[in-house]
């Protein structure tokens, strides 16, 4: 049976594949991909994607494609992609993704396409061992009895088991473990050691097969990384392909702008003061003097924290402008720095870890003078602080301008893809955010049959978040369902103040297991609770997308209210003068279609098989009592909506 579509335009379209295979050869009914996987079955809205994406890459334009939950667009971007014969860049949210893709699902697509195709996957360097900082780290400090351990895992596994040096494979030490830190091919490293594919280290040789590949898969902060170097006319991280897709593509214009910015975090300077130490002790031992000073930033660093207060806060440049002895601070630690600097650079040509330290410390200098200009435009200066850590930071108001300039630059086809893209139907805010207003817009809606498989409980009667009985309010209503699904549920806050606080009276009055978000790793936490009975797992943004839970695991899911940004946020405070400036009101144009889109993703953990049944529980009134609450209700699946607990737990029994 084919499912190809009644009327497919062809736009300078080849004839037949590189392959001789066409779309409904390997997606219909009887096609390869049925005869490679026992239980696939042909779904049309997943078919007719494929073709409209054969069309988009024949015709070199832009799509916007929403493809609602199970309508399987992996597949859907993958077989035309791949049947094209053109080389392809697919850039995904997670590693994760980028590891399903690549160990799993292009090697059974390339089988069925009848291709011998070669995929790779490119991360970013610190995900991979270099073997010269292995090597000075294992001579030239003082180590605990862990770290040797380590240390000596690591050793055994670059010399007798990994071929690409990627940290992935290497499970008995955590990625975020400050002994990887010491060793992975972090930039400023190997650019002072001049490494190349031939000098022994992984990632020139992982780079290289990136290259020769017809399938890259790299990740949003490595395309993005990217796109900023060639922004600013470094050149390039990643080479130029014939067709980008981007899978979960909501998230792009946010990690866009962290790298169209900068950050500056306490932990980044308190490194650099280790690193010159470590390099002056080794490359420059009678220059004393280094130490000192690096020792005296380092009380700068301190104070310069001690000065944003104990408490976790944001501030915007503007509030610290005024600050008469935040800036007498920040003096003393830009003297420090630029003293420091010139010291480096009088021995910088010593060794390369002395190279390095320096052309970190430069960087950072450039930075901070930046962040302190008033010549930054367009851009937010702001700050987050807590007791023991800061982190600076400068995010452009809007990367539409730069996105599109690097997009027209590369030319090729472009798809952006994800199952919330859309406000009411209308693509009209992502678009706009990356400078694709002549882009193509299509969706395609789940194949999931929610008014039969779910419905959304919405009580009546409670307070207004801001009340201070709110989340006890909630947590009372959600009590009968909780106790008639057994658990098998998933709490979504908005804050980790709320998270806390519901916490603090479910382990009074829970009887099965309570899992916290923090207490332990994502993946962890997410495996106990499809193991455990009576279980109930409270999370914040990790957790409302990203997660797939099927089956009776997952029967209810909670979220406390609509997931606007906090109106004090610095950025939002930006962001909707910006708007204000161009005449558009923040809420509408920002706010709105933010907590819509974030509501599509945490309401979307309910159902993720075609068996799954279950209970959405949205607690805000506001959802039925404020105009902009139809907006929010109707960008979410179609289940029917009940306002009475008795009706809503006949789902859950």
């Amino acid at each position: 049976m084919s499912l190809k579509p009644a009327v497919v335009k062809k736009v300078n379209a080849k004839e037949e594949s590189i392959s001789g295979l066409g779309i409904d050869e390997v997606m219909d009914e009887g096609g390869t991909l049925s005869e490679l996987i026992g239980d696939y079955h042909a779904r049309a809205p997943q078919v007719e994607m494929a073709y409209e994406i054969e069309q988009l890459i024949d015709a070199e334009e832009t799509l916007l494609a929403e493809a609602g939950t199970g309508t399987g667009k992996t597949f859907a971007y993958l077989v035309p992609a791949l049947l094209s014969g053109k080389t392809v860049m697919v850039s995904t949210a997670t590693k994760t993704l980028q590891e399903q893709l690549v160990q799993k699902d292009l090697p059974i697509l390339f089988k069925a396409c009848g291709m011998k195709g070669k995929a790779r996957i490119l991360k970013g360097r610190d995900n991979y061992l270099c073997p010269q900082r292995l090597e000075i780290t294992e001579t030239a400090e003082q180590h605990s009895r862990e770290d040797w351990k380590k240390l000596a895992l690591i050793r055994d596994w670059a010399e007798n088991k990994t071929k690409s040096g990627d940290k992935s494979e290497l499970e008995a030490v955590a990625e975020d473990d400050p002994i990887w830190r010491k060793v992975c091919a972090r930039l400023e490293f190997c650019q002072a050691a001049e490494c190349t594919a031939d000098s022994g280290c992984f990632y020139p040789k992982v780079k290289q097969q990136a290259v020769e590949a017809q399938v890259l898969v790299v990740n949003h902060h490595l395309f993005c990384a990217d796109l900023s170097l060639r922004e600013q006319g470094f050149g390039e991280l990643l080479p130029n392909m014939e067709v980008y897709v981007f899978d979960e593509a909501h998230q792009l214009p946010d990690i866009a702008a962290q790298f169209l910015g900068f950050s500056i975090t306490r932990g980044q300077l308190d490194e650099l003061i280790r690193d010159i130490k470590q390099a002056q002790k080794l490359e420059s031992p009678e220059s004393i003097e280094l130490t000192d000073q690096a020792n005296h930033l380092a009380e700068q660093i301190k104070v310069l924290n001690e000065s944003l207060g104990k408490w976790e806060k944001r501030w915007t440049w503007q509030q610290l402008e005024s600050e008469s002895a935040f800036q007498l601070v920040m003096k003393r630690f830009m003297d420090c720095l630029s003293l420091l600097i010139e010291n480096l650079k009088s021995v910088a040509e010593r060794g390369k870890q002395i190279t390095a330290v320096y052309k970190r410390a430069k960087d950072f200098e450039g930075q901070f003078k930046e962040w302190m200009s008033d010549k930054a435009e367009n851009k937010i200066r702001w700050i987050e602080s807590s007791q023991a850590r800061f982190k600076l930071n400068l995010t452009p108001l809007s990367v539409a301008a730069p996105f599109s300039r690097q997009r027209e630059s590369i030319g090729g086809a472009w798809l952006f893809t994800s199952a919330t893209l859309s406000v009411r139907g209308k693509f009209d805010y992502f678009a706009n955010r990356l400078g694709l207003g002549e882009a193509n817009t299509r969706h395609w809606a789940s194949p999931f049959d929610y008014p039969s498989q779910g419905v959304i409980y919405h009580p009546i009667g409670l307070p207004e978040p801001r009340n201070e009985q709110y989340i006890k309010v909630c947590l009372r209503a959600a009590w009968p369902l909780l106790k008639a699904s057994n658990g098998h549920a998933f709490i979504l806050f908005t804050s980790h103040r709320a998270m806390q606080e519901a916490r603090a009276i479910l382990e009074k009055h829970w009887e099965g297991a309570l899992l916290v978000q923090g207490d332990l790793p994502k993946l962890v936490l997410l495996q106990r609770f499809k193991e455990a009975e009576q279980t109930i797992l409270l999370g914040t943004s990790s957790f409302w997308e990203g997660v797939d839970v099927k089956g009776d695991a997952l029967k209810l899911v909670i979220i406390d209210r609509i997931p606007f940004a906090p109106p004090d946020d610095p950025i939002v405070q930006a962001r909707e003068a910006y708007l204000k400036e161009k005449g558009l009101n923040g809420f509408v144009h920002f706010q709105l279609p933010e907590a819509v889109m974030a509501m599509k993703q945490g309401a979307g953990r309910l159902i993720r098989d075609s068996n799954d049944r279950g209970v959405l529980m949205l607690c805000d009134p506001r959802l039925s009592s404020k105009g902009y609450g139809a907006t929010i209700r109707d960008s979410l699946p179609d289940f029917p909506w009940v306002y009475c607990a008795e009706e809503a737990i006949e789902k859950l029994t």
